[in-house]
This record gives structure tokens, C-alpha cells and sequence, in this order.
């Protein structure tokens, strides 16, 4: 359910903002705080919010729901992750996923929360023939690498996916009938996230406010995806979130890690969701 009821608990209560320096500390706070809410991922996102200490873990809260929306026949007490990109960088670039005699091989190249997922779901070939796979992280022949620390969401691990002859009888195939809206579910929920954020952080008037009316708009936009877009709640959504975000300059709510380079987590997806809006 992704109406606006089943946010008011969460709105006018829930969790708060727990100190959480390291990924194993949010994983296990998400899981005691977050994880109860499953089966209704925009109050996951939220209550994941709330809980964040800083924007990598805001990141985490919308992006597990997001991935969860993308991939609903997935079950999962601990992380999951999407991995979509391949090389493209290298010279010569790291090869790609490709099947061969009933097993995986290759590289995706970005793998969200590397270090602590528990099960990776990934795309196989592209267009209309593309098939999406779920492999569980000790599947033999798959090394999940965490790689090495960004500057941007610092304390999340950002890794690689390596596959050598991993059994395509050891994969679970997923239905993509939801996948095509993941460009557009993933800024909704981490939206939804951040506002939890600012309502597990603060009981601040203007803040609260923003936040509420911000998943006010968010609950009809994601309710409509994969239907007739409600391009007005999503465009008065997008608004609303870089709104709080501008509300928030000097770190004015105190989050921890790097708030000076994080903070564009939310405003790098604007423009993506304005063209939505747009129906482009």
C-alpha cells in the first residue's frame, strides 16, 4: 500500500535518528526498525529514514525499497542489491555478464552496499531480450568486491560483481514486467527516505511540514506508476523534496558523515524526475 494513511503513524511517530558510523551498524538498525515494514515499502522507506544518521543511509532506505518495488517476488531479510552497469571506462573495459554453456561470466560494475548485501539481482543482455536474474551472494563463482571507498556516500560500499562459471541453475529468474519504472521508483522512494530523515531528526514546524506535505505528494506518484502517471503529485514531490533540501543548507540538521558532498543525492535526480514530468 502506498496511500498517505499508511504513512500517519510514521509521520506523527516512529522511529528516531540512531548513531550508525559504519554499514554493518545501519544494516542491523534497518533491520530491527525497517525490515517490519516489507510489505509496504513506502512506510520501509520512511521508517529506514528515520533511523539514518546521515545521507549514504538515506540512500540505502529508498534504494531497498525501490529495489523491492522493481522485483516483488523477492524475499529477503537483509540487503539486495540491482546490478545493471558494466564497464565502459577501461581500456580495454572489464568484460561484461554473458551466458555460455549453462554458466555466468563477466563484471557488473556497480554493486550498492557491496560489503552487506545478501542477494543480487542483475540484468542479463539488454532491449526487449534482456533477462533479470537473482543470485543469492554465496552462490559458487560469484565474488561480491566492495572496491574502494568514494568520496560520494563514503561510508556505503560500492563495489564490483565478478562472476567465474557461476551455474544459471543456481539463479532465480524475475519477472521485469516492474523494472522499466526503476528510473522513476528509485528518486520517489529515496525522496521518501530523506523525509523520514528530517522527521526522525527534528520536531522543527517548517521542517515537519515541508517533510508531510513532501510524502503527501510522494504516496499518489509512486501509487500511480505503471498506470496513468500522476504527473502533478510527481512534479509537486520533486519540488517539495529540493524545497527541504534548501532548507537544510549548512547542514542545518547536524547528520553525520560528508553532508558537503552528499547533499546532492537529492538533487541529482530532479531532472530525471522533471522529465517525467514533462512526459518525456
Amino acid at each position: 500500500m502506498t496511500d498517505i494513511d499508511s504513512l500517519r503513524p510514521l509521520m506523527a511517530d516512529g522511529p528516531r535518528r540512531i548513531a550508525c558510523p559504519d554499514e554493518p551498524a545501519y544494516l542491523a538498525a534497518w533491520q530491527a526498525h525497517a525490515l517490519p515494514w516489507a510489505d509496504a515499502l513506502l512506510p520501509m522507506a520512511v521508517a529506514a529514514g528515520r533511523i539514518a544518521d546521515r545521507l549514504a543511509w538515506v540512500f540505502q532506505a529508498g534504494y531497498q525499497a525501490a529495489c523491492r518495488d522493481a522485483f516483488p517476488d523477492v524475499r529477503s531479510s537483509g540487503w539486495i542489491a540491482y546490478a545493471a552497469s558494466e564497464d565502459r571506462k577501461n581500456d580495454p573495459p572489464l568484460p561484461g555478464v554473458t551466458l555460455a554453456d549453462g554458466c555466468l561470466n563477466g563484471f557488473k560494475t556497480w554493486v550498492a552496499g557491496a560489503r552487506s548485501l545478501q542477494q543480487l539481482a542483475i540484468k542479463l543482455g539488454s532491449g526487449p531480450d534482456a533477462h533479470y536474474l537473482l543470485i543469492p551472494r554465496d552462490t559458487p563463482g560469484l565474488t561480491v568486491l566492495p572496491g574502494h571507498t568514494r568520496r560520494f556516500l563514503s561510508e556505503m560500499s560500492q563495489g564490483q560483481a565478478h562472476f567465474d562459471r557461476t551455474p544459471l541453475a543456481a539463479t532465480t529468474a524475475l519477472d521485469p514486467r516492474r523494472i522499466k519504472h526503476f528510473g522513476l521508483v528509485e528518486p520517489l522512494y529515496v525522496y521518501a527516505a530523506f523525509c523520514g530523515f528530517v522527521l526522525g531528526s527534528t520536531d522543527e514546524p517548517d521542517l515537519v511540514a515541508c517533510a508531510r506535505d513532501c510524502l503527501a505528494a510522494i504516496a499518489p506518484a509512486l501509487q500511480s506508476v505503471g498506470g496513468t502517471l500522476d504527473r502533478a503529485h510527481l512534479g509537486q514531490a520533486d519540488t517539495r523534496a529540493q524545497d527541504l533540501l534548501a532548507r537544510l543548507s549548512d547542514n542545518r540538521l547536524q547528520a553525520a558523515g560528508n553532508w558537503l558532498s552528499d547533499q546532492r543525492l537529492i538533487s541529482m535526480y530532479s531532472g530525471n524526475v522533471q522529465r517525467h514530468v514533462q512526459g518525456h
